[in-house]
């Protein structure tokens, strides 16, 4: 069976994690497949967008603890540890920067890596029989792929102190009331939804949406002067594409923009 599933539909890239036996966790394997098919989506000019869920019950019950024992069994130096670790974070690198949007459909469990998978993309929708959980402190484990720096930025600094201090499982209703993710929906309509926000997304001129990820990304950590500085540099790239001349045309003719991101 493989570990990931990957198709193309039209314009949209669906990742489904396809261990649904062991609630999908990850296998190291797993996390460079990952990379890869990010490089995929990334230099994939027919790509709009990306949708990423789960087969079965749960998104991803984190990292197969039993693949990585050797991390905390004596076994490995620190330095050979850190370097894998680095491995592992590799992959919110390349969320974040991918240059398309990512939609993370969270169709059950999310605990540990499924957890920061959801949060390293953009937009979240859940089904009602997601959760979520930050339980490293449970397990005497500690938070990696940049969940210190995206949940307090999602939800508040008190509410990540709390789901993270105390571990506790956040249900999808809480999720939507913190902000964690955007929508709840029946399980039987999770992925219809998420395509359908993910053909909007598509629909979108890609200079544009490429842009508006990559400075709100950079925003957290910008003065106000910074922001609007980036601002100015992003419209001035706008309105130097072909992108442009198109969608005011589409406007003026009162028909759908056709864009092929240049």
């Amino acid at each position: 069976m493989t570990d990931i599933l990957y198709e193309i539909q039209d314009q949209i890239a669906i990742v489904i994690f396809n261990r649904p036996e062991v609630l999908n966790v990850m296998r190291r394997a797993m996390f460079q497949q990952m990379l890869e098919l990010l490089d995929e989506v990334a230099h994939n000019d027919a790509i709009r967008a990306l949708v990423i869920t789960g087969a079965g019950r749960a998104f991803s019950a984190g990292i197969d603890l039993d693949e990585v024992a050797h991390l905390f069994d004596g076994s490995m130096t620190m330095e050979q540890a850190r370097a894998e670790l680095d491995e592992m974070q590799e992959l919110t690198r390349r969320m974040v920067n991918l240059p398309k949007p990512i939609v993370a459909a969270v169709n059950g469990l999310a605990v540990g890596a499924g957890a920061e998978i959801a949060i390293s993309s953009d937009i979240r929708i859940a089904s009602q029989t997601a959760s979520f959980a930050f339980a490293e402190v449970q397990r005497g484990l500690f938070e990696t792929n940049g969940v210190m720096h995206r949940l307090p930025r999602l939800i508040g600094m008190g509410r990540a102190a709390q789901v993270m201090l105390t571990g506790e499982k956040i249900s999808a209703q809480t999720a939507l009331e913190m902000g964690l993710v955007t929508r709840v929906l029946p399980s039987e309509m999770l992925m219809n939804a998420a395509l359908e926000l993910a053909r909007t997304l598509a629909a979108n001129a890609p200079i544009s949406m490429r842009l508006v990820k990559q400075v709100l990304h950079q925003s957290y950590d910008l003065d106000l002067e910074s922001v609007m500085a980036l601002e100015t540099e992003g419209t001035l790239e706008c309105l130097e594409s072909d992108d442009l001349r198109e969608g005011v045309q589409a406007f003026l003719e009162k028909r759908a923009p056709v864009y092929r991101g240049k």
